[in-house]
């Protein structure tokens, strides 16, 4: 059986001002960072094979979080990135209503394939992320693995793995440093935690 973790990084400057943040390299906010801190506390006694990880530096930071005296292999994966927002890029969803209302209905009417100018659709992030994750499996059978990554690649895996369906990639929630945890045995994947988020508990009651 395999167990895959499921991570989002810690909180960004850009998650705080409500930004669309895709491929842009934003940082972690100084909450997000006591996030990330936390995370790696609450990964310190489990067992982990393989360290996949977003290329994108507020994932990284928050895998290196958790792989810190760890000797396993630790890899980066352009191909786990977000969404790529193109143009849109660092806007509020105001801006985007203002702005670009073409794109903004687009997204109302079909958010599956409507594409950001010089960016992707969700549709075309779903296929990235769905042909790496079932790769990954297929290679590491029995394993214990952490995949550290963004919201939507997230909510994308488990759609995948759990429905087989992009329909339902926004019926899960997946906030910053929660932990997700699927099962997988000979093809039948089961999700055995969700968006858990009990080793924030003391930085909820400070910060949020």
């Amino acid at each position: 059986m395999i167990r895959l973790y499921l991570v989002r990084h810690g909180q960004t400057v850009d998650n705080h001002s409500e930004r669309l943040s895709g491929w842009s390299d934003t940082k972690l906010s100084d909450l997000g960072k006591k996030q990330v801190k936390n995370v790696g506390e609450a990964f310190k006694k489990i067992d982990l094979d393989y360290i996949y990880t977003s290329d994108l530096r507020r994932a990284k930071d928050t895998a290196l979080a958790i792989y810190e005296g760890r000797d396993i292999p630790f890899i980066e994966l352009k191909s786990l990135r977000e969404i790529h927002f193109g143009d849109l890029e660092g806007h509020t969803l105001d801006e985007l209503r203002e702005n670009y209302p073409q794109i903004y209905a687009g997204l109302e009417k079909d958010n599956e394939k409507t594409k950001f100018p010089n960016g992707e659709s969700l549709e075309d992030m779903h296929n990235r992320v769905s042909k790496v994750v079932d790769e990954i499996l297929e290679e590491h059978n029995g394993k214990n693995i952490l995949l550290v990554a963004h919201s939507g690649v997230i909510r994308s895996i488990i759609a995948h793995l759990i429905t087989g369906d992009i329909r339902h990639h926004w019926n899960f929630k997946i906030d910053n440093c929660s932990i997700s945890i699927i099962e997988c045995e000979n093809g039948f994947n089961v999700l055995d935690g969700l968006n858990d988020k009990s080793h924030l508990k003391d930085l909820n009651k400070k910060y949020i």
